[in-house]
Parts: C-alpha cells; sequence; structure tokens
C-alpha cells in the first residue's frame, strides 16, 4: 500500500469516526429499538490511577479476563494479536522463554543480560528487568494494558516504546474455586485450579495453579523426535489482602513460581553462502575449524551437503536439525508486598519487590544438518550450538503519593531498583570445538524520582505535565577466553591487559562501570467534547538506558552502548458512538530516536562477533485505529489496524571493521529498521446463543502483520574499501532476514451451564496451518548461513472448565 492509499485509510477512518460524533442522536434510537446496553466502560491504569479507558490520553489497549479467555491469549505472546503496533519475537540468539518486544517500530532485539527493552513489563505494579524468561504463561489474570507510546513520566526508564501492565485476580469476599483440564494434538495436556477464601473480617487469600506439556510440534529426521517440546510449564501463585474494615491501610503480598522447560527453538536455513570458506576476509577463521576434519578438495562436497538443508525452508516441518536435543530450563521465584492508605487529603502506596531468576539454556545458531561427518566419520558435523547460563537477582522499592487540590490533581513519588547476576556463554563450531567462552558478573542501580499534574481548566478542558528524572549505575566484570587457536586447547585470553596471552599466565579479566543520567517528561492537553467524543494531543520524552555488553566483544569496538532517547508526539481521540454501540479510537504519532541500540555483527581479525552498540537516529510516523461495535446484543466484534514508517535517518553510522582492524563508521540510512512491520493488523466476532440450560458462543480472530526485518547488517562501501562481493553477500543476508507477513486465524467454541457452573470448550489455533517464523538469526557473511525460528503449526483440542 502505497503513500497515497494510507493517508485515504487514515482520511477516512477519522471522517467516519467524527462525523459518528454529530450523527449518533440520529442513528441511536434505531440501534436501540434493536439491543440493550452497550459496550461496558474499561478501567485502567495506565497513568498509576483509576482511569476510563475513553478518557485517559493515552493510546492503550485493554483486555479483562473474559477477553484473554476467548481471545485465547495464553502467554504474553499472544497479546500481539490483540493490540496494534505490538509486535512480539521468540528464538534468536536467546533462550526459547524470551520475548523480543517491540511497539511502534521501538524494539531491542539481544538477549544480553545488560542490555534493557524498549518496552517495559510490569506484574502487578512490579518491573520485570530480564525478559529472559519472559513468555510467562497467563494465569489467573484480571487484565492486560499495552501501552503504546513513551511511558518514562510514571513507569521510568526502559518504555521508549511503551509498557505490557498485567493484573493478576484478587481473593473475593466469597468460598469459591475452579478447576480446568485440556488436552489437544500433540499430546498438550493442561490443568489449572483456583480457590479462594476469605479467612475472616476483610482477610482474603486466593491460590491458583497450572501445569501443561505438549510433545515437539517438527520432526527431527536426525534425531529421530519431535522437536520445540515444552516438558514443563507450572506456576504457582498465592495472593493474600489484609484490609481491615476499621482501617484504611491494605496490604496485598504475592509469592509467584515458576518452572518451565522446553527442548528449544526448531530452525530453517533460508539461506546458504556457498562461498564462504573461499573469501578472504573470513578463510582464516573458518578454514581454522574446517581443517581439522575437511580438507579443501572435499569442501564443494561438504558445502553441496549442507545446502540441501534449504529445501526445507519451503516445507519447514520436518527436516535435518541438530543432532542432540536441546534442553531449557527456567526457574522464576518472586515476592512482591505493596501496602495502600488513603485519606481525604493524600494517598499513599507503597510496593516491594524481589525476583530470583534462573536459565539455562542451548540452541542451534547454524541450522545445518549434523549427520556423521561423511569425510571423518568420528568426528560429528556439528551445527554452531550456542550454551549460556543466566541468573539474576533484583530488587524494587517505589512510594508513590497522590492527591487532589481544587482543580488540581497530582502524583508524586521516588523508586529505587537493585538488580545483580552472571552470565556465562559458550559457542561451540563444527566439530564440537569450544569457539569462545565468557562469565560476566554484573550489576545495576537505579534512583528515580517523578511528579505529575492534571489541571481541571473547566469541565472538559484539562492540561498535563509530568516530570521525572532517573540515575544509573552499572557495573561490569568478563572473564573472556578462546580456545580454539591452539591444537592443545589452552584458552586464550581476550579481554583486558593480558589480551592474546594464555589464560594460565594471567587472569582474563575484564571490569567496567558506568553512570547514566537522563529525564523523562510529558506535556499534554485533552478535551471532552461531548459524552460521545474525547480529544487529546501530547509530547513526551524518554530513554532506554546505556549499559555493557555481556559477551564477547574484542578491541577496537566498544564495550559500553549509551542510552537511547525517544521524543514523539501524539494527537488522538476516543468516541462511544450510537449509544454506546460503537466505540472507536485513533491515534497517529511522530517519534524520532538517537544513539538507537541495535545488534550487529562484525569481524575483528579471525574473531566473529556480535554486540550491541548506538547506531544512529530513527524516524517514526504513523497512526493506530481501533474499534468495538455491538451489532446486536449478542454479537460483538473487534478490530484495529496499524501503520508505520520506519526509516533510519540518512548519515546514521555504526561501527564496521576498517582495514587494520580499525573501525570506520559505515552508513545504515539504506538499512531496513528491524521489528517494524508497515502493517499489523486483526478483527474478531464473539455470537452468543441463548440456550435452555446456559449459553453457548461462537468466537474466531484473524491476526495479520506484514513483513520485518530481524536481523540487517551493513556493508562497507566500495570507497571505505569493502568490495562488491561482500556487498552483495550482505544484501542476500539481509533479505533472507526479513520475515515474510502471515496471518493466524484462531476460533473456539464454548458452552457454558449454568448448574453446575461449567463451560465445555473446543479450540484451535493457527487454523490454516499457516508456515510462519518468529525470528532469524543473520550470519550469511559469518558463518555462511541465515536461520529463521519456526512458529508453532495448528493446534487444537478441548477443555472443561468447573465453578464451584
Amino acid at each position: 500500500m502505497n503513500i497515497f492509499q494510507t493517508r485515504r485509510v487514515l482520511l477516512t477512518t477519522t471522517v467516519l469516526s467524527l462525523g459518528m460524533a454529530i450523527a449518533t442522536p440520529a442513528f441511536a434510537q434505531a440501534a436501540a429499538e434493536e439491543t440493550q446496553g452497550g459496550i461496558a466502560d474499561i478501567v485502567v491504569t495506565a497513568r498509576k490511577t483509576n482511569e476510563n479507558l475513553q478518557s485517559v490520553p493515552v493510546a492503550v489497549t485493554a483486555l479483562n479476563s473474559e477477553a484473554l479467555t476467548s481471545k485465547q491469549v495464553l502467554e504474553v505472546t499472544d497479546l500481539a494479536r490483540t493490540a496494534p503496533s505490538l509486535t512480539i519475537s521468540t528464538g534468536g540468539t536467546g533462550p526459547a522463554s524470551i520475548v523480543y518486544l517491540a511497539i511502534r517500530g521501538q524494539a531491542q532485539n539481544s538477549p544480553n543480560s545488560l542490555s534493557d527493552t524498549s518496552v517495559g513489563i510490569y506484574i502487578d505494579g512490579v518491573y520485570v528487568a530480564r525478559p529472559i524468561v519472559g513468555n510467562l504463561g497467563f494465569l489467573d489474570m484480571a487484565s492486560a494494558e499495552v501501552l503504546r507510546g513513551p511511558q518514562g513520566t510514571l513507569f521510568g526508564r526502559n518504555t521508549t516504546g511503551g509498557a505490557l501492565n498485567l493484573t493478576s485476580n484478587r481473593p473475593s469476599d466469597e468460598y469459591e474455586g475452579q478447576l480446568k483440564i485440556g488436552y489437544g494434538n500433540y499430546n498438550s495436556k493442561v490443568i489449572e485450579g483456583i480457590v479462594n477464601a476469605p479467612l475472616s473480617e476483610g482477610v482474603g487469600l486466593r491460590v491458583a495453579a497450572r501445569y501443561g506439556d505438549h510433545d515437539g510440534y517438527f520432526k527431527n529426521n536426525q534425531i529421530g523426535y519431535p522437536q520445540g517440546s515444552v516438558d514443563k510449564d507450572f506456576i504457582l501463585r498465592g495472593t493474600l489482602v489484609v484490609a481491615p474494615p476499621s482501617s484504611r491501610l491494605k496490604a496485598t503480598v504475592i509469592g509467584e513460581f515458576v518452572r518451565y522447560a522446553d527442548d528449544g527453538n526448531a530452525t530453517a536455513v533460508a539461506a546458504i553462502n556457498p562461498g564462504i570458506l573461499t573469501q578472504p576476509a573470513y578463510g582464516a577463521y573458518i578454514n581454522s575449524e574446517f581443517a581439522r576434519f575437511v580438507t579443501a578438495a572435499q569442501l564443494p562436497a561438504f558445502t553441496a551437503a549442507n545446502s540441501n538443508w534449504t529445501d526445507t525452508f519451503s516445507r519447514p516441518r520436518s527436516g535435518d536439525g541438530q543432532i542432540d536435543k536441546l534442553q531449557n530450563n527456567n526457574r522464576v521465584d518472586a515476592f512482591s508486598g505493596t501496602l495502600e492508605w488513603e485519606s481525604d487529603a493524600v494517598n499513599v502506596k507503597s510496593i516491594s519487590a524481589y525476583r530470583k531468576s534462573f536459565t539455562d539454556d542451548s540452541l542451534d545458531l547454524h541450522g545445518f544438518p549434523t549427520t556423521t561427518n561423511p569425510f571423518t566419520p568420528f568426528l560429528p558435523n556439528a551445527s554452531t550450538a550456542f550454551i549460556s547460563t543466566y541468573r539474576n537477582k533484583q530488587f524494587s522499592q517505589e512510594l508513590q503519593l497522590s492527591g487532589k487540590v481544587g482543580a488540581l490533581d497530582w502524583q508524586t513519588g521516588v523508586y529505587y531498583f537493585k538488580e545483580s547476576g552472571s552470565e556465562q556463554s559458550r559457542a561451540f563450531i563444527l566439530g564440537g570445538v569450544q569457539a569462545a567462552r565468557t562469565l560476566s558478573d554484573y550489576s545495576s542501580r537505579s534512583v528515580g524520582a517523578f511528579a505529575q499534574v492534571n489541571y481541571h481548566v473547566t469541565e472538559a478542558l484539562r492540561l498535563t505535565g509530568g516530570l521525572r528524572y532517573t540515575w544509573d549505575k552499572r557495573t561490569i566484570d568478563r572473564h573472556s577466553t578462546n580456545n580454539w587457536r591452539l591444537p592443545d586447547n589452552l584458552e586464550v585470553c581476550t579481554v583486558g591487559p593480558n589480551n592474546g596471552l594464555t589464560a594460565a599466565a594471567a587472569p582474563c579479566t575484564d571490569p567496567r562501570a558506568a553512570s547514566f543520567k537522563y529525564p523523562a517528561w510529558t506535556l499534554g492537553v485533552d478535551y471532552r467534547v461531548n459524552d460521545q467524543l474525547f480529544l487529546y494531543a501530547k509530547t513526551s520524552g524518554a530513554s532506554m538506558s546505556g549499559g555493557f555488553n555481556s559477551r564477547f566483544v574484542p578491541a577496537p569496538f566498544t564495550q559500553q552502548f549509551d542510552p537511547e532517547k525517544v521524543r514523539d508526539a501524539e494527537i488522538g481521540f476516543k468516541g462511544d458512538f450510537l449509544d454506546r454501540r460503537l466505540r472507536t479510537n485513533l491515534a497517529m504519532f511522530y517519534a524520532k530516536q538517537s544513539d538507537v541500540q541495535r545488534i550487529v555483527n562484525a569481524l575483528v581479525g579471525t574473531t566473529l562477533t556480535q554486540f550491541v552498540t548506538n547506531t544512529g537516529k530513527v524516524k517514526a510516523k504513523g497512526f493506530e485505529f481501533e474499534a468495538t461495535a455491538l451489532p446486536t446484543r449478542s454479537l460483538e466484534i473487534t478490530g484495529s489496524i496499524a501503520y508505520l514508517d520506519a526509516k533510519y535517518v540518512k548519515g546514521s553510522r555504526t561501527e564496521n571493521q576498517g582495514t587494520a582492524a580499525v573501525p570506520i563508521l559505515v552508513d545504515r540510512s539504506l538499512e531496513p529498521v528491524t521489528q517494524a512491520p508497515k502493517w499489523t493488523a486483526n478483527i474478531g466476532a464473539t455470537q452468543t446463543f441463548e440456550v435452555g440450560f446456559g449459553d453457548l458462543s461462537f468466537h474466531a480472530d484473524y491476526a495479520y502483520i506484514s513483513s520485518r526485518a530481524m536481523d540487517a547488517a551493513t556493508a562497507k562501501s566500495l570507497a571505505q574499501g569493502g568490495t562488491q562481493a561482500a556487498i552483495d553477500a550482505t544484501a542476500i543476508g539481509n533479505a533472507a532476514s526479513i520475515v515474510k507477513g502471515y496471518g493466524l486465524l484462531n476460533g473456539r467454541i464454548a458452552l457454558k451451564i449454568e448448574s453446575p457452573d461449567l463451560e465445555l470448550a473446543l479450540w484451535g489455533r493457527n487454523l490454516t496451518n499457516k508456515a510462519w517464523f518468529t525470528n532469524v538469526f543473520n550470519n550469511y557473511t559469518g558463518l555462511g548461513a541465515t536461520v529463521q525460528y519456526q512458529g508453532a503449526p495448528r493446534t487444537y483440542g478441548a477443555s472443561a472448565t468447573i465453578k464451584f
């Protein structure tokens, strides 16, 4: 769709929605004659206080527990099917449980323990710093909110793109419970239970638990069994609320325990570079490994054998993957305590939280078949394996104060965050040789203070202003070695003053520390035209923290990267029309990013590396349109569409290796912005019929995302000493790193019986069995392959849920 068509879509939606505000009285009576009631109000906490969705000047998609169930939002990644401009990827160079989030093209695609995300995840008001175990299942959730645009003033750092605000259910004042069992294809099983108990007046306890697993989705012909299985998915959460009727104090304590295990993401090779071993720039590195068991005369046959793997790209349900079963294990223990005190003058809220996570991860970065090497049978032709262990502990404390003085609503607060952890990574290539090993111990500390006010000029006109300032300090101590150079496998230091010496000679450590400070702010105005129409305009600024690369970054590249900064402007309207039978929300935005943090691939001497660096400036503009309609009392239709135009600013540059291992700046303006699809859209419908003993509902939804680049590289120009072959190879790898657009169709049929309170459901996901991909690892000009990670095929099953 060209720019003129885009403007036509935007103009049409705007005119139609604004026209509804004028035409509503004429149509409302007719609509009321056919149906009763309307679209219910939705309360959100997008500004750290309870507000009506249609009166908050923020682009928000909000789902309650019923919507989460009907739309089959079972885990964090499923939210991408429900909200415009939100994309969520898994796989890549991190564990299968990691999530890479992007909103409006603002993203971070690194599993690095000291690189942050541009979209913050908040669970029950607590910031989750490391999304390495981010793709958590949704258990007994009350709501999920997707906030789009910078949220730095109230939510803090690392929300330059937006935030996911997830809230679990609290105890009620009745004895009740729920039991759910389910079974589906691929031998998927789930059992879920909830118990709610009022212990005394004002004291309630709620406990929820779930266990699930399923077999692998993809056949691996080499190992003889499916890959992509979930071996264990266990969640246990307990919530205690103490709120004595005679007291203004309310205390909430939540404990959550997660145990998750899988065997990794299945891969499919999108492109192979058959000339990689003959390229002078890379031959020294690759040939040093191949020479162990592949001679120059045997090389053509070896390349041809591996090239056969590309056939599975067109039919990726089976293939010849890695020779051994990968294993990923994840553990999370999380605790939080919230104290709330209310008075006529001021409200006080304190949130204390502790979270500990552990991930032991292995993955295949090459995707080649791993049959026994035909030239040296006793050595396996092992694909590139990456084994990592992540440990993290975080503590946070937030104090919020809020109140109202005349026409002024105010809130202020302070925030403290501290984390520590370690990351160990080991890379094995070709024949199981350990190419590199890095162990990093890190710590972070962040302090922030914020204030925001809303001034009601009139009952309809409101002004908003807010400011936050953040101070960060980060430390890292890396131990990094290579041992593939020497026949006896003696480790060679790759960091610190002993770089190039054997590890036995002296310690291989590289301690570093850095401090950052930056503001976040927001200014806005909103106007309530009438009961149907709400208008707003705002501008905001936010930052994503700077940090260090926890993995191997050889000289002369820099270990440290600076904070990424974003400024944006947004205008929008929210409307309820036709006697609240039609709801339409529109947001239009323009954003500037500077010091954009992205992963780049580089070769220094004979060492391949991948690291995070600042890559220049990006400009993004677009719109998001959401609609909900109730044509009849029993039919609900929802949908959204978003357009994004994100580009590197001409002249944006990043480091790449020049002659004699001297970094030079390479123009990125012709390179696509990663994780920035031009179009995202979804549509869904739920039809409910009353039967004599309950309700029968049919739900279907379809979500579409256009093609997007996931892992792009930059080549030196001819003027900078690059070769045409290298430029052409980079273009091929970049083309293969583009995930093609796709749409997924899901459905659910549910029969709810009033007595007993029982629901029987049939469900299906990806009903058309669409082959799609979640992420890309682009190493076409490095190890000679671009690998894509496969998404789930068609799944279906049945469940029974009884409430008591």
